[in-house]
């Protein structure tokens, strides 16, 4: 079970010694913040229980030794400083002073932390019609009037952590991170998710409008590289586009000066997300280029696809591969484009090796980030 206190002095009871014994933790909460307080061999330590790979709970998982194990993707922190003993995860845990008076476990209240939780209000949630994606629009604004803090410094790509309340007994927990899909630019946070059968999504879904959710963020790094003499070609699958549209938006407002190229990779045309925002910036965006392709169809199948659109379509068919990149793509671009890939594991997957091994793309030329689908 997780406790919850409201703090009044610098350092607030989180637990008691009896409640966490020997190589044992527990998540307790305090001013808003998810902590897991962990006992080595009689002296309790406690960093953040959000794991900052992708947010999995750090309680749920093992403990050995000092060192903390996510259940999700394996990422490990040592306890002691938060710092990230081993990958996927990249950013530290925040890290508590621990103190205990008697049987009382104490916890020191930190200042404001590099990211600090904030409130937004849900303006609007479109649903992407023939499609189970849904888009949520937050006002910028904080409603918390001690703390005036947005989300404004976010960068495009980065993601952030939703706590929407009310959510019980998902086995994942009741904080997801998603990709701001909107660009720092627009006057709105939005983030865009399948809608599927688990508790945080069923609850996510009966969200009315003017309902307040606590944020978390900006992190992640997988952002617009600065040196825009380089080429910025995207590879995505499905869901998988929502960085990219931050981008895009991003540097068709700003008139950045650098040549992007989008594969976006879908089911059919029904599937094809933010296609009518992508065309209109394309139109004004010169450094723009889009080459849609459907799996669907490639084998004479069109399930799903109206006749009038199969008849209308004029992108490609088929997964991406070598040929479809080399049609698109000259010399000078494959050379000196930095590669960014977003989707699903197995697109990732095949589309680093078709990059790295049928292309020869060097690794540090290529930028990966995996939707994990819940």
């Amino acid at each position: 079970m997780k406790l919850v206190f409201v703090l009044s002095e610098d350092f607030v009871k989180v637990a008691d010694t009896k409640d966490i014994q020997s190589s044992h933790m527990k998540e307790v909460e305090v001013d808003g913040e998810h902590i897991c307080v962990v006992n080595v061999e009689g002296k309790y330590y406690a960093i953040g229980s959000i794991c900052t790979h992708e947010g999995g709970p750090l309680a749920d998982g093992t403990l050995e030794g000092y060192e903390v194990e996510c259940p999700w993707h394996q990422s490990k922190f040592d306890v002691r400083t938060g710092d990230v003993t081993s990958p996927p995860a990249s950013e530290p845990e925040p890290a508590y002073e621990v103190k205990v008076d008697g049987n009382s476990i104490l916890i020191k209240k930190q200042g404001k932390s590099k990211s600090p939780q904030i409130e937004l209000t849900l303006l609007e949630k479109d649903k992407v019609e023939g499609t189970d994606v849904m888009s949520f629009k937050f006002s910028k604004q904080n409603t918390q009037l001690q703390d005036q803090t947005s989300l404004l410094d976010y960068a495009a790509g980065q993601f952030a952590f939703f706590d929407i309340g009310g959510v019980y007994d998902d086995p994942k927990g009741p904080i997801r991170h998603f990709t701001i899909s909107s660009s720092p630019t627009e006057n709105f946070i939005m983030f865009s998710t399948r809608i599927r059968d688990s508790p945080y999504k069923k609850r996510l879904l009966t969200l009315e409008e003017g309902t307040k959710v606590k944020v978390r963020g900006p992190e992640g790094q997988f952002v617009l590289h600065q040196d825009y003499s380089k080429p910025a070609v995207f590879l995505s699958g499905g869901i998988g586009v929502t960085p990219f549209r931050t981008m895009i938006k991003y540097a068709t407002d700003k008139q950045l000066p650098i040549k992007i190229i989008m594969f976006d990779s879908n089911r059919n045309i029904n599937n094809i997300l933010f296609k009518k925002e992508f065309d209109d910036w394309a139109n004004i965006n010169r450094n723009l280029k889009i080459i849609y392709t459907i799996s669907e169809g490639e084998d004479g199948q069109h399930e799903q696809s109206s006749s009038s659109a199969k008849s209308d379509w004029k992108g490609e068919y088929g997964r991406i591969d070598k040929a479809m990149i080399l049609k698109y793509l000259d010399t000078n671009e494959l050379n000196n484009s930095l590669f960014y890939i977003c989707g699903p594991p197995s697109m990732l997957q095949s589309m680093q090796t078709l990059l790295q091994e049928a292309l020869q793309i060097p690794k540090e030329r290529i930028k990966v980030e995996e939707f994990t689908g819940y």
